[in-house]
């Protein structure tokens, strides 16, 4: 008798969404078919859509090092509220993981306490241990290019660019992506400078430091890492585009031949905190880049800090933490509002938040679609249900707070399924800690990358 069947639903299957029952045993699918058999386990997914589990590549899970923010637990409980079957949770940690023990240490973590599937991008800041990590299974490494307070603070920057060529270099001969932070930090320590002397350390002023002169802070970088990348046919995911100037930079890079791997996140498209706050014409320039392919991929940048972090912010922006916040639980109820509105296709927004993640990683058709064979991480979403982010729908992360609170959705994750377990069920969490498996690749030679 199967595992586990979801029935009466319509499943999104290339790009489509067809009505089919989805059978799932020992974890895989093993069927999708007009008429499901009688399994241990049914979920109803009548007058509902089925999706690929999302996959998540940019959460900052805080473990090891700062665990009174997040740690795996919260954090994939978060992600399981949210839709999210499998993490890549970011390497700003204490320590970093640059050193395989420090990889192995952080896996071990993970592995006692996830609800969900993960892997953990490796930190290159080492040269000799970069193929010592990938080996232990890594999907990938990233760096910041930024230097400065925390969280960019410690051996986890790289903005020397002969010293970025040759970690490029070196993660290029391990076939594995490398994502990266753009950021000029000669252009950074000038304005800061300047900005400071002039006594403007404010909320606004650090987005003008950072967003000002037509993103030049972000569009050099950007321009930059593209070029490096393919001298030495690195596979390159560059995080954070927001912005028009950066959509643009983006979009000429790959019209030119330069193929890597384009980030983006909620706060392109949504005004979160006034610290990221973008204008009418970047929103819409991000909405477009969402939907003519000039961005590949949508990462929430879960990055939960305590409430006193959040006060000392407003004190100097450009010498403390910058504000950033839970995102996991919400933001694919975020986007599917706006497929409600017509801001874009479902099917687009899958490929955004599932299948190109899969792709990139090297993890494809494994994760990040629905077909025989493949895990089986389903997302079952109710595009009519209603709720308020930060009260019916609530907080997960340890954080505990969300500047969305009262900001009303309509299209919400119901079921997320992990390998054919139910591990949401209607906003309750039923996953159990150490039920989430350390994901690897399962065939480096497979064709099934986008970008670089």
């Amino acid at each position: 008798m199967p595992q586990l069947t979801v029935t009466g639903g319509k499943v999104l299957i290339g790009g489509e969404l067809v009505r089919a029952d989805v059978v799932i045993d020992d974890g895989r699918i093993v069927a999708i078919t007009d008429s499901a058999p009688a399994s241990v386990q049914s979920v109803d997914a009548s007058g509902k859509y089925v999706i690929p589990g999302v996959i998540d590549s940019h959460v900052h899970f805080r473990e090891p090092g700062y665990t009174y923010k997040e740690d795996f637990e919260s954090g994939s409980r978060a992600a399981a509220a949210g839709g999210i079957t499998m993490f890549m949770d970011m390497p700003n940690l204490e320590p970093p993981p640059s050193t395989l023990e420090n990889y192995l240490s952080q896996r071990a973590l993970a592995e006692s306490k996830s609800i969900v599937d993960y892997n953990h991008w490796g930190m290159p800041t080492v040269l000799e241990e970069i193929p010592r990590i990938a080996e232990a299974g890594a999907l990938g490494f990233k760096f910041f290019m930024k230097s400065a307070h925390y969280p960019y603070d410690g051996p986890i920057s790289i903005s020397n660019h002969a010293t970025i060529l040759e970690t490029f270099r070196a993660i290029a001969k391990t076939g594995l992506p490398c994502a990266v932070h753009p950021h000029n930090m000669m252009l950074w320590d000038y304005r800061v400078d300047k900005w400071t002397r002039e006594g403007k350390v404010g909320l606004m002023d650090w987005n003008d430091v950072t967003y000002g002169e037509h993103d030049v802070v972000e569009t050099t970088a950007i321009t930059t890492l593209a070029l490096l990348a393919e001298a030495v046919g690195l596979k390159l995911r560059i995080l954070h585009i927001q912005g028009e100037p950066q959509v643009r930079i983006t979009r000429m890079l790959k019209q030119a031949g330069y193929p890597f791997t384009a980030e983006t996140n909620p706060w392109a498209v949504f005004h979160i905190d006034p610290i990221a706050m973008r204008g009418a014409e970047d929103i819409e320039a991000n909405w477009q880049a969402l939907n003519d392919g000039t961005v590949d991929i949508i990462g929430s940048d879960h990055a939960p800090h305590s409430f006193d972090e959040h006060m000392k912010v407003r004190e100097s922006s450009l010498q403390s933490v910058v504000a950033a916040y839970p995102l996991c639980e919400h933001w694919l109820s975020m986007y599917l509002t706006e497929v409600n509105n017509g801001r874009l296709p479902l099917g687009q927004l899958s490929r955004l938040a599932s299948e190109n993640v899969a792709r990139h990683l090297g993890i494809y058709p494994q994760k990040g679609t629905i077909q025989v064979g493949s895990d089986g991480d389903l997302v079952v979403v109710d595009m009519d249900e209603e709720s308020v982010l930060g009260e019916t729908y609530p907080v997960y992360s340890k954080q505990g707070f969300t500047p969305l609170a009262g900001k009303k959705v309509k299209g919400m994750p119901i079921y997320t399924i992990v390998r054919g377990e139910v591990v949401m069920d209607h906003l309750a969490v039923i996953g159990k800690p150490g039920y989430g498996r350390f994901v690897t690749r399962a065939d480096l030679s497979a064709p099934a990358s986008i970008g670089a």
